[in-house]
């Protein structure tokens, strides 16, 4: 039978424990400990609900999913401490701050609990928790138990029917980093369970919530709200490494040949974290490589994103490509490889004497040199690759001069692509 201790207008005379004006109260090194199930309800609203005096060192231990604080907060403001502990008198407290009341009639309902490395047994409150994976692209998921401490914070409600603003304060014990887990302390964040994933996503842009604070073994500030996840933070909580997720999810990375046969390769990323750039290599044997280029990331982005490079030096023939991608703190991975072949043989080469500048009007103008006249296509590029503007003409031999009918793009650095029948001409400039 599950039992339930009330907390409410009674005192319990054995000097451990008792509660004065419905709140509970740990006097000196005083454990409560909930097991089976049972549910401690705390009925004062305000975070005076639960307090500790004398030495302060007592604690309430809960260690399973079913053992819960439930504290009936209903509309009240302030920043109420729930004193976790563990057995041997490790601390864990919990701290739910509302900093914007809820609806009147609303319960916070807390347990904490441990789990082995592999992050095992998944606790089972609805919505259940069914894996600690990352998933690049879907279908390929590896699992990042060793990136994720071994404890989840489980919060739900009681008759909230709008849940209050708040953030909350995740602690846990030393162990439960370390072991076998590869954890940097410092880069832990929070994530939280949502119905069937774990968000902020590993590849959804934004990182991990909240500030480490590892002196004192916890994660402050976590406000689900901040990336859409709600108000109330209402959910099944962990704290993981945040520097681990990979940084960039490829949707596709393809080489192939130009009209006038240089290689171009192109690449899409459907989401990206702390990307800092991409550098792209070259090799004729896939064993020797040398870099030919570095294209800046978007840091953080969960929409796709398109870049492309046209290697203009690339000998003829058979040449394979490497994609590097680079994170802000200098850890760098392998994207994927490419190969491609393309004959110039048959291709003059050369330039058209381009040139490219912005007027008062913001409007951008090109001026160049054609043999004939041929059909041609303009490409406007910014610095990470992406296409900003393309468009096709026909020039007219001798000199040309185009304005390019394109709405002004903001002031940046851009890259102007002009490809003919038999030769391209890719400058950069700056718009201002």
């Amino acid at each position: 039978m599950k039992k339930v201790l009330i907390i409410a207008f009674c005192l319990l005379v054995s000097g451990i424990i008792f509660a004065q004006n419905n709140a509970l109260i740990l006097n000196d090194a005083v454990v409560v400990n909930i097991t089976n199930g049972a549910v401690i309800s705390v009925a004062q609203t305000n975070q005076a609900g639960i307090a500790r005096t004398g030495t302060g060192t007592g604690y309430i231990q809960s260690e399973g999913q079913l053992n819960r604080v439930a504290w009936h907060i209903n509309n009240g403001t302030g920043s109420y401490v729930i004193p976790f502990g563990v057995s041997g008198g490790s601390q864990i407290p919990f701290t739910y701050n509302v900093t914007a009341a809820g609806s009147a009639s609303g319960t916070l309902i807390a347990s904490t609990v441990p789990s082995a490395n592999d992050n095992t047994p998944f606790p089972t409150v609805a919505p259940a928790v069914t894996n600690t994976d990352a998933c690049y692209p879907a279908g390929a998921c590896q699992n990042r138990s060793l990136y994720t401490i071994d404890r989840y914070l489980i919060l739900r409600k009681l008759n909230w029917a709008t849940e209050p603003n708040s953030n909350i304060s995740m602690s846990y014990q030393t162990v439960e980093f370390g072991g076998a887990n590869t954890i940097t302390e410092t880069n832990l964040g929070a994530q939280y369970w949502e119905t069937n994933q774990w968000l902020p996503g590993w590849f959804t842009g934004p990182l991990p919530i909240g500030t480490a604070d590892a002196a004192n073994n916890r994660v402050t500030g976590i406000d689900a709200s901040t990336v859409g996840g709600g108000s109330g933070n209402i959910y099944t909580w962990t704290l993981v490494d945040k520097s681990n997720p990979l940084p960039v999810e490829l949707a596709d990375l393809k080489a192939s040949c130009t009209d006038n046969q240089f290689p171009i390769i192109e690449w899409v990323t459907l989401t990206e974290t702390n990307n800092d750039y991409f550098t792209l290599q070259r090799s004729q044997d896939a064993a020797n490589w040398i870099e030919i280029t570095t294209i800046s990331g978007a840091g953080n982005s969960n929409n796709p994103l398109y870049y492309s490079y046209v290697d203009e030096t690339a000998p003829e023939g058979n040449n394979y490509y490497r994609l590097i991608q680079t994170d802000f703190d200098g850890t760098s991975v392998e994207a994927g490889m490419v190969d491609v072949r393309c004959e110039q043989s048959e291709i003059a080469q050369g330039t058209y004497n381009m040139n490219i500048y912005s007027d008062y009007e913001h409007q951008i103008h090109v001026t160049f040199y054609a043999e004939n006249n041929e059909e041609m296509i303009m490409q406007l590029f910014d610095m990470r690759g992406r296409l900003v503007w393309n468009s096709k003409m026909t020039s007219t031999e001798g000199m040309n001069h185009v304005k390019l009918d394109i709405i002004p793009v903001q002031d940046a650095t851009y890259l102007f692509n002009l490809t003919g029948k038999n030769k391209t001409e890719t400058k950069r400039f700056f718009l201002q």
